[in-house]
């Protein structure tokens, strides 16, 4: 029994030998191939504590354990130069707790190493079926890592809460998934510094791993996930890896992770990222990787939702190839007419910053301390230190710490005859040897105060009468570049003058009308007008009922049920795109909105002049506000916005309506959270309080009675949603009888 270690043997990386048959594919598929590493030999591993699950009891004392937890609590910290080595046997182990809830494992001592006894991973496996359940709480996380050095080598991770597992050569061993639904299953959190993870499975569905270091370092490795199932820290370096897609798509959600000779196994396409970028995410780099190929129906794309235009933060890449062998073609958005601005091929001169002993020797924001898990010291020292990150900032900002990561901002503004903007370079790493900056700006609409240095200012010398979008680069010394986008605007002049009056028109075909002349000298009428109802004609206690978005003047009120007996009110802003603030003028209608005046027989909103103020009196025949909302434009909406609430606190849109009616009829269109028809991101059930919502149906607002649809994100099927009839009482919902309907009618654009 080997007791003692060696130096040698703590740095063993698993080798991929030429023709070796491992297999690349799902690695948890029953049937399918054994990945062991021939170069690994289980007799020549050393460890100081043993973990043998086959033992009839502890064995303290020679420091032999049943279980890892066992191991782990009789385990003193390490150090750098003299880590613990926790040797574990073939077989499975089920990292579980007394209570058997998240954490199962709380690792915070550093410089720990897990070394499965094996080459071959398959048959070490750390597991535990812990998912997002009835409670709607549990995660998973069979280990919470808060530690510097903690390593894994030679063995799987597995959540088998969605996962079927066959274990090598044994099916007594065998492990059953739980539910088929997926749900949050994470199998491992992440935090800490100097993480190794060689010859590791990781396997789960949705939310695999939250990946938090400083740094980390993957060899070898083989994740799967759904969907947000990746992370990725300060930054993190995988090498020959597999990332694979079980479902066949979706999100991985990396960022600040440098990819080499890694492949990805998505035939249905898949994202990087589910939105922009943001907080201390940082966009990925693919280094001579192997995707699927990639077509506008089934799109490998950076970002799931649409790519709003003129990016900061370029993802980068480097000779990657489809799985046919053609240069890779890697979409901005996953839906949308094709577009490819968010990534770039590296240079020659810059690929030499991108290897793994420059990104991790030092991390981020902080000095150099010479980690080279790679072992590739001496094959790049003598390249010096590199820059492979430029960010900029404005300069206001003066909140730098790579703690917080500060999203650099999307875009500045700077206008001819007000204080230019102020730009801030920063290079990672903070000791490359030459840190210059040079700046440019392929414009004549803008100055700059210098071309080299840490920042510069811009200045718009736009002398048109159309703002325009200048790239302003900060280039480094060795070609690697950041691009901060600044709107160049005209001087601001004087608002148009109103040359004719605003008049309001009688009531006609259940609308009216807004007149007025200005006096625009050529330039486009971007009039802001906001509607209100009133109770008398000098505008008593004005109630704003729409108001004009998207530059456009609401000329047009449609008339609804609320403002009968009211006087209506237009107050306008006269306003072109380059003009100061205005004083707005109001009209006052002399004579209030008859009942027949109101001609449209269905309730219909108009999002893009809805009012988004909350918490407004209750009135019958008009819309009402509860909680935070916000109205934004949209592909595919109807009139080109919706509306959201700003949180995920209770808020609630409602339709007061006091006269008796009989029938009604609710057509919705809605835009779910999660796009395969699970409507919110958490499951859970009806009455949990969170993640669900009523559709109310002959509902008093005032007194809280009447009935709702309800519908909740289900456990029973990941693609699906729940729905039952509520009567609410005094604001309490009750169910009307036992019935569940599991139907799938939620979808990205569509609700029916």
């Amino acid at each position: 029994m080997n007791a003692l270690k060696s130096t040698v043997t703590l740095l063993i990386l698993a080798v991929m030998l030429p023709g070796a048959n491992v297999a690349r594919a799902q690695d948890n598929v029953r049937g399918g191939a054994e990945p062991i590493v021939p170069s690994i030999d289980p007799s020549q591993l050393t460890y100081d504590i043993l973990v043998d699950g086959d033992l009839p009891a502890d064995d303290p004392a020679n420091l032999r354990f049943r279980t890892l937890r066992a191991a782990y609590e009789a385990a003193p910290a390490g150090t750098q130069d003299n880590r613990t080595v926790i040797g574990i046997k073939p077989n499975v182990y089920r990292v579980g707790n007394e209570e058997n809830r998240s954490p199962n494992l709380a690792v915070k001592k550093d410089y720990i190493t897990f070394l499965g006894l094996t080459n071959n991973r398959r048959s070490v496996v750390l597991t535990n079926y812990r998912g997002e359940t009835e409670d709607a709480r549990e995660t998973g996380y069979i280990l919470d890592i808060t530690a510097t050095g903690f390593t894994c080598r030679n063995l799987t991770l597995l959540q088998s809460f969605n996962v079927d597992y066959e274990y090598p050569g044994d099916p007594r061993k065998n492990i059953e998934k739980r539910t088929s639904t997926i749900t949050q299953c994470v199998v491992m959190i992440a935090n800490g510094d100097k993480h190794v993870y060689d010859n590791v499975a990781i396997l789960s569905r949705l939310d695999t791993l939250f990946l938090r270091t400083k740094r980390s370092y993957y060899k070898n490795v083989y994740i799967e996930g759904t969907d947000d199932w990746m992370g990725g820290g300060m930054v993190s370096v995988w090498e020959d890896c597999t990332l694979a897609f079980p479902t066949g798509g979706g999100v991985c959600m990396a960022m600040n992770v440098v990819f080499f000779n890694c492949n990805v196994e998505a035939p249905r396409g898949m994202q990087f990222y589910k939105a922009e970028l943001r907080g201390m995410e940082r966009p990925v780099a693919l280094i001579h990787c192997t995707l699927p190929v990639s077509t506008p129906e089934r799109r490998i794309a950076w970002i799931r939702e649409k790519a709003s235009l003129r990016p900061n933060l370029n993802s980068l890449t480097y000779k990657n190839k489809d799985v046919n062998g053609d240069p890779l073609t890697i979409y901005d958005s996953a839906y949308g007419e094709p577009r490819f601005d968010y990534g770039r091929e590296l240079t020659e001169n810059e690929m030499h910053a991108y290897n793994p002993w420059n990104l991790l020797r030092a991390a981020p924001g902080e000095p150099p301390d010479h980690w080279d898990p790679a072992g590739v010291r001496q094959t790049y020292e003598d390249q010096g230190d590199l820059v492979y990150r430029v960010e900029v900032f404005d300069a206001a900002d003066k909140d730098r710490s790579f703690a917080r990561f500060p999203r650099p901002r999307v875009s500045l503004t700077t206008r001819a005859d007000r204080e230019p903007v102020t730009l801030d370079a920063v290079v990672t790493p903070i000791h490359a040897k030459d840190p210059t900056i040079t700046w440019s700006a392929d414009s004549d609409l803008v100055t700059l105060s210098g071309t080299t240095g840490p920042s510069v200012t811009v200045t718009s010398v736009n002398q048109t009468r159309e703002a325009a979008w200048v790239p302003v680069r900060a280039t480094a010394h060795n070609g690697f570049y950041a691009t901060m986008w600044v709107k160049a605007e005209p001087a601001y002049s004087e608002p148009p003058a109103i040359t004719a009056k605003p008049t309001l028109s009688e009531p006609s075909d259940g609308a009216i009308q807004l007149s007025y002349q200005l006096d625009l000298d050529g330039w486009e009428d971007q009039s802001m007008v906001t509607w209100s109802i009133c109770d008398d004609a000098s505008g008593a206690n004005p109630r704003p009922v729409a108001v004009s978005r998207a530059n456009e003047p609401l000329k047009t009120l449609a008339l609804t049920p609320g403002y009968v007996g009211k006087h209506i009110m237009a107050s306008l802003t006269p306003n072109h795109p380059f003009c100061q603030p205005a004083q707005a003028v109001s009209v006052v209608a002399t004579a209030p909105v008859k009942a027949s005046d109101v001609t449209a027989k269905t309730v219909n909103p108009n999002f893009k002049v809805f009012v988004d103020e909350s918490d407004l009196p209750l009135a019958s025949g008009l819309w009402t506000l509860t909680g935070q909302w916000v109205v934004e434009p949209g592909d595919n909406l109807e009139y080109g916005f919706g509306i959201r609430p700003a949180t995920q606190r209770s808020a609630s849109l409602l339709y007061q309506q006091d006269s008796p009616c009989g029938d009604m009829q609710i057509d919705l269109v809605l835009r779910p959270d999660k796009s395969a028809g699970q409507v919110f991101s958490g499951p859970g059930q009806p009455t949990d309080g969170r993640f669900n919502a009523d559709i109310f149906i002959k509902y008093d607002p005032r007194t809280q009675n009447g009935y709702a649809l309800r519908f909740w994100r289900t456990m029973l099927d990941h693609k699906k949603a729940m729905y039952q009839l509520y009567q609410i009482e005094n604001g309490v919902g009750s169910p009307l009888n036992e019935a569940q309907q599991l139907t799938g009618v939620m979808r990205r654009d569509r609700f029916r």
